[in-house]
């Protein structure tokens, strides 16, 4: 299983049941967002939503709707 440094990944809840099933933790490096493609996901809609207002929650459903649909179907295939 390939994880990130998340705190959460090395409680002992996680740890216990990996070990229970008998897998092994691969942990990405620090700060390596080639290996972790969604963050530049995240970064790209933060970019596109972050100077932004919203009135209500269907206005934000639909700005984060266009900048999906303004990702590259190329970028997109890479982040999951």
């Amino acid at each position: 299983m390939v994880l990130d440094r998340a705190p959460y990944f090395q409680a002992s809840a996680v740890t216990d049941l990996a070990a229970r099933d008998d897998l092994a933790f691969v942990t990405l490096p620090a700060y390596s967002l080639e290996l972790t493609p969604v963050k530049e996901c995240w970064r790209q809609l933060q970019s596109a939503l972050s100077t932004r207002v919203f009135d209500s929650r269907d206005e934000v459903t639909t700005a984060i709707d266009t900048a999906l649909d303004q990702f590259s179907i190329p970028e997109v295939s890479n982040y999951f």
